[in-house]
């Protein structure tokens, strides 16, 4: 089996792992840097470049990153993959899942069409609407649509202190992500899905002066067994957006409202979760692949 790892603009621990994990069970991958890849198309076939080097037919393609761009470089990527998939690779996760999972807003209205509970969600490309819409909260947080880590996204307790961010952030042509916070001790919990099982889990806990539970952000990181209800909201999540592996974030605090999916990560980092679990997540992704292509 011929396995590539396709990532952003440089390597992180997660795809280092992930190269070590394939080496072992499958051979050596082909570790691709997305923005170095090119292609041919022609009636007498597609051909695929990774630098000056035609790399053929790969088997099983793990898409861990788009790479950051302008509009145009980040479509010509997206139509890569999916021209991959359609010339026999298997991608994992699946250009279109993955993208649905990139994007926080598209993320969310699949979400809501399956019937799993997110937090309520504005999305505008205008700063007094998103003012307007920011007063149905008490507090505000404002994401980076394509976002991740927890860089970029910021709390509101006023609706006119979030009015002047949002001011700049459509000067600079961003689109506003405005959601609801939902209030948290501090704490929420990340499950790692792999098909229809949640393989580890963990909580995690914001620094004392710090509403973000990103492990980016310094958040500190504790095993935990969800339990089975929780287990399949985060499958269900997983599913809804089409993907075979993602992280789920899960905050499940409230009595009255009951467990919320904040995020789905559909190429997660897995470091902290597997510091506290001491699950090696990326041989039981890879492994996973394996017997998931034999059926």
């Amino acid at each position: 089996m011929r396995v590539m790892i396709v990532y952003g603009r440089a390597l992180d621990a997660n795809n280092k792992q992930l190269y070590k994990a394939c080496k072992k069970l499958v051979g050596e991958p082909l570790l691709a840097r997305i923005m170095d890849m090119s292609a041919y198309v022609g009636l007498e076939g597609s051909r695929f470049w990774h630098g000056d080097k035609e790399f053929g037919k790969i088997d099983l393609c793990f898409l861990r990153s788009y790479g950051s761009g302008s509009f145009e470089q980040v479509t010509k990527r997206v139509s890569m993959m999916e021209h991959m998939e359609l010339s026999g690779t298997f991608m994992v996760n699946s250009t279109q899942a993955y993208r649905r999972a990139r994007d926080k807003y598209s993320t969310m209205y699949t979400l809501a069409r399956a019937g799993l509970p997110i937090p309520s969600t504005y999305v505008t490309e205008m700063a007094h609407w998103a003012y307007r819409a920011s007063k149905d909260f008490k507090q505000v947080v404002y994401k980076p649509l394509m976002g991740s880590l927890g860089f970029g996204s910021m709390k509101f307790d006023n609706a006119d202190l979030a009015f002047s961010a949002y001011t700049t952030l459509e000067r600079l042509g961003q689109p506003l992500y405005v959601q609801e916070f939902v209030e948290k001790p501090g704490r929420d919990m990340r499950a790692f899905v792999l098909g229809d099982k949640v393989v580890a889990s963990i909580c995690r806990v914001a620094q004392p002066s710090s509403w973000k539970t990103n492990v980016a952000q310094g958040a500190r990181v504790e095993s935990v067994q969800l339990s089975s209800k929780l287990e399949r909201l985060a499958v269900r999540a997983v599913e809804a957006l089409g993907l075979l592996y993602a992280g789920v974030d899960i905050l499940d605090e409230d009595e009255k409202r009951g467990a919320v999916v904040l995020e789905v990560n559909g190429a997660p980092s897995w470091q902290g979760l597997q510091k506290a679990t001491g699950v090696n997540v990326a041989e039981e992704l890879v492994q996973f692949m394996i017997d998931f292509m034999k059926r």
